[in-house]
């Protein structure tokens, strides 16, 4: 999983776009796009998997917009969180709450606080490449098991916590 996914889903998190959608950083559209009226196989994939792309992110803003309705963050957070992998000030409850919200809107938490691998490898992983997902599955799997914190914000807090401190470390060290 590359943390330029975490940082695009974190930014999703706090601000109510998805970074990748609005930079136009998905694969798709890094090519130009060919002649739709060719009848290109690859063309009717690419033009599904943007249109796929443009529905998840509706979903996930609509998702955000009510969870910032009873929980509101400050862009500090935000900076904290991608820099550091933390939140500025870890006693406060509202952004935990505000990423629980979220997480199971998304279906990546169920309301029982429970963790989905395959589902949180499919928000995380810009790619398709199979062996890419696998890695994100298996780091969500790591950052799901033992999840024992009685509070499932700050569980679900400390689940994202995981996913950003992993790719941080993974950024240093030069992989991704």
């Amino acid at each position: 999983m590359a943390r330029g996914s975490v940082i695009a889903f974190a930014f999703a998190l706090f601000l109510g776009s998805s970074l990748a959608a609005s930079t136009g950083t998905t694969e798709s559209s890094t090519t130009a796009a060919p002649d739709r009226s060719s009848g290109d196989e690859k063309t009717k994939e690419m033009s599904s998997k943007d249109s796929e792309n443009s529905e998840e992110t509706t979903a996930m803003m609509n998702f955000m917009l009510e969870c910032n309705e009873t929980y509101r963050v400050e862009m500090a957070y935000m900076d904290a969180l991608i820099e550091g992998g933390s939140f500025p000030d870890e006693t406060d409850r509202t952004p935990k709450c505000f990423v629980r919200c979220l997480l199971e809107k998304l279906g990546i938490a169920s309301e029982d606080g429970k963790y989905d691998p395959a589902v949180t490898a499919a928000y995380f992983s810009s790619t398709q490449n199979e062996e890419k997902i696998k890695e994100a599955q298996d780091l969500a799997t790591t950052c799901a098991s033992n999840r024992n914190e009685s509070c499932k914000c700050n569980r679900a807090y400390q689940f994202i916590k995981c996913l950003m401190e992993a790719e941080i470390k993974a950024d240093m060290s030069g992989s991704s």
